[in-house]
């Protein structure tokens, strides 16, 4: 399995960078390495690469590529129209949002609409909160999932899956979720940072707040979920979009107000060796001891691999215990091999997660 996933993460660097594709895929090959892609939720970028280059993976590779690619450019093109159409109901109502993760991302992404299109995330200030919701679930006509034990609601429009956000994440240290908490207010007080989706301006997140955010994100599926290589990628085009917009300075400052720095560079130094990211777009300077965490980070994917298909397989009466046992796991092996990255952060999180998987099964789930 180590060769396939060297093999797509070459055909990710190559959809990515455009840089020269440094490896040989066969007709026998091309099954496995689409679909370790489509594990690590990349599998469109892979089968546009091995379109683009014209890789021979013979006539069953080419059309299960060619299927993927298809269905990737479909899938995006229908998420974002849906997306414009949405925040235009926002807006001609005056409620405030910010578009999280998603098509934000995925427009400063070289090919777009390879990317793999999940949900629509959005954040709407306390202070407009619950009208919004009031106001989506009247006009709308339809009923939100309220989750007691998340941060956010959900709900679909036309097939669509929405969450919206009442926080942008959760750190597990309380010291470092009350500074998150007042730095987010205070970043989105500034004037509205907007990306170009169809045509129309689409308010997101400001770049230096973005690359915060987006590693946050990272850290809790890290630590206690499944980490994707489509997140990675996310935070790398992130970085190298943002290259010149970044404060490095304020960066700096409230990564090690949460206590994130260090999980930040050997992170960082992961993103330059392995996914290719241009070592001068990383906004902090990278030292061996950054690079020696590379090889452990490297061998976690196996492992995520690993944990995703057993997770799939939990069902039947027991699924909600059997889950938060997997994830007490996951918690536990993450917090012991990662500690000195964030040591505030995994000790905390083992009682943190014990609490919110006490609240989500008294509450059902919800």
């Amino acid at each position: 399995m180590k060769e396939t996933l060297s093999k797509v993460l070459a055909l990710v660097r190559n959809e990515l960078w455009e840089t020269p594709l440094l490896c040989t895929i066969t007709p026998a090959d091309a099954d496995d390495v689409l679909r370790i892609a489509h594990e690590l939720n990349v599998g469109g970028m892979a089968a546009n690469a091995i379109i683009r280059n014209h890789i021979p993976v013979g006539d069953d590779g080419a059309m299960r590529a060619w299927g993927i690619q298809q269905k990737h450019l479909r899938d995006n093109k229908a998420m974002n129209a849906e997306l414009v159409v949405f925040t235009n109901f926002l807006e001609h109502r005056s409620l405030p949002y910010y578009i999280m993760k998603g098509q934000t991302y995925a427009a400063l992404y070289p090919h777009p609409l390879t990317r793999s299109a999940g949900d629509i995330d959005f954040y709407c200030p306390p202070e407009a909160y619950q009208r919004a919701q009031q106001t989506i679930e009247e006009k709308l006509g339809i009923n939100m999932v309220h989750n007691k034990s998340e941060i956010h609601d959900n709900f679909k429009i036309e097939g669509f899956e929405f969450e919206m956000h009442s926080g942008l994440t959760c750190l597990s240290y309380p010291k470092h979720q009350r500074y998150w908490d007042s730095l987010v207010a205070s970043e989105l007080r500034r004037s509205p940072y907007t990306i170009d989706i169809n045509g129309k301006a689409i308010v997101a997140l400001p770049p230096t707040l973005n690359v915060l955010y987006v590693f946050a994100h990272i850290m809790e599926h890290f630590v206690e979920k499944i980490l994707l290589l489509k997140q990675l990628c996310d935070w790398a085009v992130l970085l190298h979009a943002y290259r010149d917009q970044i404060d490095r300075d304020t960066l700096t400052t409230h990564l090690s107000r949460l206590g994130l720095l260090k999980a930040y560079r050997a992170m960082g130094a992961w993103l330059v060796q392995e996914l290719g990211l241009p070592e001068d777009d990383f906004p902090l300077a990278l030292t061996s001891s950054d690079y020696r965490w590379v090889p452990r980070l490297s061998d976690d994917f196996l492992y995520w691999i690993e944990r995703r298909r057993q997770m799939q397989k939990i069902k039947g009466p027991a699924a909600s215990l059997r889950h938060s046992l997997r994830t007490a796991g996951i918690v536990a092996r993450q917090s012991f091999r990662f500690f000195w990255l964030a040591p505030m952060e995994m000790l905390w999180r083992i009682p943190d997660m014990t609490v919110w998987s006490l609240r989500k099964r008294i509450s059902g789930g919800q």
